[in-house]
């Protein structure tokens, strides 16, 4: 049986959480959210009364999905729990206009790679997650150059040329969760004050933009354009001073290839948790979205 989860599931939910990522898995700390997201639809998969399997299918827009979060009991024998849920969510989107299904991987999940390159999903991106850890560190003094709030038109204009949004597909996380750099999102960062930029003679010679995630001790930069290494220091020490004021031990940003960003980071302490470019995304191609929703439009 497969049904949405409830809040008296949390202790089944944890349970399996428990099991993964020897213990360090991220789902007891966004448990109680996703529960009550109403764009949402978090579901569990039961067997004999007993919890095996779930996932989270999530509208980003009216039409772009994210599906995230799937889990198995590593100790169950029951085969097809990813399969099973995959299928559930596939025919909750018949009939409705999708434009993208979309979602996101460690490099390591095997298992869930070779499971959704099967159904059809194809790697589209591939950046490498890198952490800084800033538990210790006191407040930075910054430059003048620093401001905010930011002048949403100019930051738009600046961002047109961004060579980060380029190499990323124009593609922005929210912690793991990717969403297309539109307009409206940049806007949204800008209204929330998660924008700083870094100025010089009135013109925007760097940019960086924040994102709050549910990760109790981790604070996202969702992108971050320099265009040299003085700039990404200031833009890097301001974020780490918004940080420690929500006392946040580690700065995470998802850096693309070929960019001086990432040199920038390794030059400054940034780490990777195993390797460079761990961070995969995945979308499946239209013509199976079709078939899945029906709708050839």
């Amino acid at each position: 049986m497969i049904r949405k989860i409830k809040a008296e599931d949390k202790t089944d939910v944890l349970k399996i959480s428990s099991k993964i990522w020897e213990g360090d898995d991220y789902i007891p700390q966004i448990f109680d959210e996703w529960v009550k997201d109403p764009h949402s639809i978090f579901a569990g998969l039961w067997v004999d009364k007993k919890l095996i399997g779930f996932g989270k299918l999530t509208f980003l827009s009216p039409t772009d999905i994210w599906l995230e979060g799937l889990r198995k009991d590593p100790q169950t024998k029951i085969k097809g729990v990813g399969k099973q849920l995959t299928a559930y969510y596939f025919d909750f989107l018949k009939g409705k206009n999708i434009s993208s299904i979309r979602f996101s991987t460690y490099f390591d999940n095997i298992a869930s790679i070779r499971f959704n390159e099967k159904t059809g999903f194809k790697r589209v991106l591939t950046l490498s997650l890198k952490v800084l850890k800033i538990g210790n560190s006191k407040k930075k003094p910054l430059p003048d150059n620093i401001s905010a709030p930011v002048d949403f038109i100019q930051l738009r204009e600046y961002l047109k040329n961004s060579s980060y949004l380029n190499l990323c597909n124009n593609f922005i996380g929210k912690g793991w969760v990717v969403h297309s750099c539109s307009e409206q999102l940049l806007q949204q960062f800008v209204n929330e004050n998660k924008v700083i930029v870094w100025q010089e003679n009135g013109k925007i010679k760097g940019a960086g933009i924040y994102s709050e995630v549910f990760y109790k001790d981790e604070f996202w930069i969702s992108l971050l354009e320099a265009e040299n290494e003085e700039i990404f220091t200031g833009i890097k020490d301001h974020f780490i001073n918004i940080a420690l004021e929500k006392k946040k031990k580690y700065l995470n940003i998802l850096v693309p290839k070929n960019n001086n960003l990432l040199k920038f980071c390794n030059k400054t302490g940034f780490e990777s948790w195993e390797q460079e470019n761990d961070f995969f995304l995945y979308e499946l191609p239209k013509d199976i979205i079709r078939k899945i929703t029906g709708i050839h439009s």
